[in-house]
């Protein structure tokens, strides 16, 4: 689909310097690398993914707007009021730090009848509800590791389930409450784990067997037709042998840990046989479907003995590039052969044929 006229587009995300509560260095001269502390990250990844679609649409010479959005939602309703876009660029991961509004706000744009890009509000909301999404994942014979959800860490019954486990809040994402702590190989660290999960996140825990393989990636785009990216896999080779391998908070977020420095990704994945990559993405593929992902989203799993356990769908990953380095999401389009700016159009191409914008 190629677009013969200027479009109005707002890209609208959750700006973190409205609600942060620690430090902020966004904005600042600080120079980064002389913060003697370990620096959080998580918040302020939108920003460079704003920055870098606002940079990607400029050559395309459309009428770009950016709304930053943090707590008054009557300010975002006359925004869009005001200043009706043909489309939304959603890059919205919460409200005022909270993901679980995340879909709300994308509710919102459905109620004003506005186009966005990126998966709709139900499965925004589905997506963190990772017991649920398991559910359907096993009812239709997806790959995904045995787990029980624990309201309580009293009577703990494990149902079969064998140690060792990893224990996850079960309606967090980006990796949220996963420390090397979660995982256990007792019972008493497992109720000790629950109890942390319960009182820390005021939610369910969601224990799950734990598969000691391949991190792997997928990045899948499109709608009626998909297209997988060459697969990403997480290196843990350079991490301390006593860390467990996995994706946990300091992985992602926490600038100078050595989980952020030891846990780098490589695409596209190496030493993967012709088979074993059409499983990983034909696995990829139904699962996008099956949750009712739209325009782009990534596909979390770990591959142990040819089979691909799915971990999670991620409908909202993060799209930024260069800064300073692509995400794996951009690294993984790159690999295919789309350079930035045209993954981005492309997004928005799904989006308007989706929702019949001529």
């Amino acid at each position: 689909m190629k677009l013969n006229k200027k479009l109005n587009i707002s890209i609208i995300f959750n700006d973190p310097t409205q609600y942060a509560q620690g430090p902020i260095y966004e904005g600042t001269d600080i120079d980064l690398d002389s913060v003697p502390e370990a620096i959080d990250m998580s918040e302020y990844g939108v920003l460079d993914e704003m920055r870098s679609v606002e940079r990607a649409l400029k050559p395309l010479e459309h009428n770009t707007r950016i709304v930053p959005f943090a707590l008054d939602i009557n300010n975002l309703i006359e925004e869009l009021r005001e200043n009706r876009p043909d489309i939304i660029f959603n890059l919205c991961e919460s409200v005022d730090g909270d993901p679980t509004q995340e879909m709300n706000i994308a509710s919102l744009y459905e109620l004003m009848k506005i186009p966005y890009t990126g998966s709709r509000a139900f499965s925004l909301g589905l997506a963190l509800n990772k017991p649920l999404v398991k559910s359907i994942l096993s009812y239709n014979g997806i790959p995904t590791a045995k787990h029980f959800v624990a309201k309580s860490s009293s009577g703990l019954h494990i149902n079969g389930n064998k140690f060792p486990m990893i224990v996850k809040p079960s309606r967090e994402d980006a990796s949220i409450g996963i420390t090397n702590e979660s995982i256990v190989t007792n019972r008493q660290a497992l109720k000790k784990r629950i109890e942390y999960v319960l009182d820390e996140h005021k939610q369910p825990a969601l224990v799950e067997e734990y598969i000691e393989g391949r991190e792997i990636n997928v990045s899948v785009v499109g709608n009626e037709e998909l297209i997988t990216f060459p697969i990403s896999e997480i290196d843990f080779s350079l991490l301390p042998e006593e860390y467990p391998k996995i994706i946990s908070y300091n992985s992602k977020w926490m600038y100078k840990t050595v989980e952020f420095e030891c846990t780098k990704a490589v695409c596209p994945a190496q030493n993967l046989t012709k088979t074993e990559l059409r499983t990983i993405q034909e696995t990829a593929k139904q699962v996008y479907k099956l949750l009712g992902a739209a325009d782009y989203a990534r596909v979390d799993m770990r591959f142990k003995d040819g089979i691909p356990y799915v971990l999670e769908l991620n409908p909202n990953p993060d799209i930024a590039s260069d800064v300073p380095e692509d995400t794996g999401f951009t690294r993984s389009a790159k690999a295919y052969g789309w350079e930035y700016e045209y993954l981005i159009q492309q997004i928005i191409n799904y989006a308007l044929k989706r929702w019949g914008v001529n």
